[in-house]
C-alpha cells in the first residue's frame, strides 16, 4: 500500500488541540495519524454537503385585517 504524507502546522493558540490528540493517542494506544484520519473521515462528508445558506426576503409589509376588507370592498 502506498502512503501519502500531509504536514499540519498548528498555531500556538490551537495547541490545546494537539495536547488533546496526544492524550487520546496515549490513552487508546492508537497512532495520532489514525485518530486524525478517522476524524477527517467523519467530518468531511458532512462539510461537503451544500448548505442552503441564508437569504433575505427583504422588507415585509404587514397587512391588517382592516386593509384586506377595505381592498375587497373597493374592488
Amino acid at each position: 500500500m502506498s502512503k501519502m504524507q500531509l504536514n499540519i502546522y498548528i498555531p500556538k493558540e490551537k495547541g490545546h488541540i494537539l495536547a488533546s490528540l496526544e492524550k487520546v493517542a496515549e490513552a487508546t494506544g492508537r497512532p495520532k495519524n489514525e485518530i486524525v484520519l478517522e476524524a477527517l473521515e467523519l467530518y468531511l462528508p458532512k462539510a461537503s454537503r451544500k448548505s442552503p445558506g441564508t437569504f433575505s426576503l427583504g422588507r415585509i409589509k404587514t397587512t391588517s385585517r382592516r386593509d384586506v376588507y377595505e381592498r375587497r370592498l373597493n374592488a
